[in-house]
């Protein structure tokens, strides 16, 4: 049971609810909204999701670093050599990759690793890795 403004279904990744001032959930902060005991807005466990894009990751590639899904990021070396990326996703985002499956919570970090001779997502190995990152439906 979505929540319809004006003949627009309102969802989590797009739209802000705010309460008596207090903003209760945003695309960046996303929060649960109920009706009664019925969830009503808010992420959804994904099922369903979207796949908002797929990639490669390959030896001395690039990563799509400025996604809205990523919360935050730095790099553990520096550009010019093999790198580790710290990436904190937000909730209702996750990065499915040929290593493992990555939750965003706006907590946690993951790893990617690029550079001259490294790839991986969580690991550190030498070859492609798919990636995809992907977004919660929403209820």
């Amino acid at each position: 049971m979505p929540i319809v403004f004006n003949g627009t279904t309102l969802n989590w990744n797009t739209h802000t609810i705010v309460f008596n001032g207090t903003t209760v959930s945003s695309p960046t902060a996303t929060g649960l909204v109920k009706f009664g005991t019925t969830d009503v807005f808010g992420v959804s466990n994904f099922s369903p999701e979207t796949t908002l894009f797929d990639f490669v990751m390959k030896p001395d590639s690039q990563f799509l670093e400025n996604a809205i899904a990523i919360k935050s990021y730095y790099y553990s070396a520096g550009p010019g050599s093999d790198t580790k990326i710290h990436i904190t996703l937000r909730k209702g985002y996750r990065m499915v990759t040929g290593d493992g499956t990555f939750t965003g919570n706006d907590s946690s970090d993951f790893f990617l690793f690029e550079g001259q001779t490294v790839t991986g997502a969580n690991t550190s190995h030498n070859g492609d890795t798919s990636c995809s990152l992907r977004r919660d439906n929403g209820i």
